[in-house]
């Protein structure tokens, strides 16, 4: 049997499937960057006394990468800079801050600062193309941004790797920030990238380098089991469920894709909370004017349930899960042994074990069979 191991919260879990039922095990293979040239690379990100670095992933990525720019910028000096994470701001109404942005799209911090930071990990996302910097900072800092964005969607289903309507919101929004971002391609094994400068302009160059380096041609596959690199980035259901949208597109209709997810810090604030708790219902999903966090789930899982056999296998209780629409299982030889009798003995299943980074596109004949 091939030795995979998938990442399930702080721990790795075991799949033990046999050569004859693996279709293949995506894994993207990006070169690593060397400390000396991390280093470098920092050096050119903007730097003076009284400055702010703001962490927008929890993840071990862009905490090293805090650590190296605080490094390099004692090097040279400074004083006075200060690293935090972004917590609940003050609002226009409050008086009280210093707007990063502009009137139309406001960002307050507590005080005001030289240079102000953002430090971020690039990915993919179903409802903007892409996460990074313009895109966190829309979800939970700009609101009334953020409606619009979902509310410029061109459809019901995820889109993960697109230029969309929803990303250009974000851009916009952030043209107007006074700050600068740092966004990594990154995963467990080390850095990948380092885009500077400009919060647009370095996002768009992350995610050039993310998509010519992450894109993993696949055939139509039956049935798929998905995994994330980087639990710190996917602790909640909200977050790990964009590890099912890299990759749905790849499943044939009818078939099963199951994701591995802990999810020791629950369903995730927002929409997920209030759907299993019974204060919203699947007709509220349509609502005009309307949106809370996680609201693009609970539409692509209303969307794609009747498509495919949506499983998990996650902490979570049970009855949540089922009632979002999940299958669920108790272990990997559980899934397994299900996806095997739903779908043949024979059956050859496909395994991404960092759906976070991988985006699964098709092969061009598989195209051209399918059509």
């Amino acid at each position: 049997m091939p030795e995979i191991w998938l990442k399930y919260g702080t721990t790795d879990v075991a799949l033990d499937i046999k050569f004859g039922n693996l279709l293949t095990q995506v894994v993207p293979d990006i070169p690593l960057m060397s400390d000396e040239d991390i280093a470098a690379t920092l050096g050119n990100v903007p730097m003076s006394n009284n400055m702010l670095i703001l962490a927008l992933s929890r993840s071990k990525p862009v905490q090293r990468i805090i650590q190296m720019l605080q490094v390099v910028i004692q090097s040279r000096g400074f004083e006075g800079v200060h690293v935090n994470a972004l917590r609940k701001l003050p609002n226009m109404e409050s008086n009280e801050g210093f707007n990063l942005g502009s009137h139309d799209c406001p960002l307050f911090l507590g005080r005001r600062y030289e240079n102000v930071i953002f430090v971020s990990r690039t990915s993919y996302d179903p409802l903007f193309g892409f996460s990074g910097t313009p895109t966190i900072l829309l979800r939970y800092y700009m609101q009334d941004r953020m409606l619009a964005a979902f509310e410029s969607r061109q459809s019901n289903l995820p889109n993960p790797g697109v230029d969309c309507p929803p990303l250009a919101v974000a851009l916009s929004a952030s043209e107007k920030l006074s700050a600068s971002s740092v966004e990594l391609i990154a995963s467990n094994s080390g850095i990948s990238g380092i885009y500077c400068g400009n919060i647009c302009d370095g996002f768009r160059n992350a995610i050039q380098k993310l998509t010519s380096a992450t894109t993993v041609e696949v055939d139509y596959a039956k049935s798929a089991i998905v995994a994330g690199s980087n639990e710190m980035d996917f602790s909640n259901l909200t977050a790990s469920l964009n590890l099912l949208w890299n990759s749905v597109h790849a499943i044939q209709e009818g078939g099963s894709i199951i994701l591995l997810a802990e999810n020791r810090d629950g369903l995730g604030e927002g929409a997920m909370q209030m759907f299993v708790e019974g204060k919203m219902k699947i007709e509220d999903l349509d609502k005009k004017g309307f949106y809370v966090p996680g609201l693009e789930h609970l539409v692509y899982i209303q969307n794609l349930r009747h498509q495919y056999d949506l499983g998990i296998l996650s902490t979570l209780p049970q009855y949540y899960l089922k009632k979002l629409g999940f299958e669920t299982y108790g272990g990997t030889m559980d899934v397994l042994q299900k996806l095997l009798a739903k779908h043949g003995k024979n059956h050859k299943i496909l395994v991404s074990s960092a759906a976070d980074l991988a985006l699964l596109k098709l092969r061009e004949q598989t195209r051209t069979v399918q059509a």
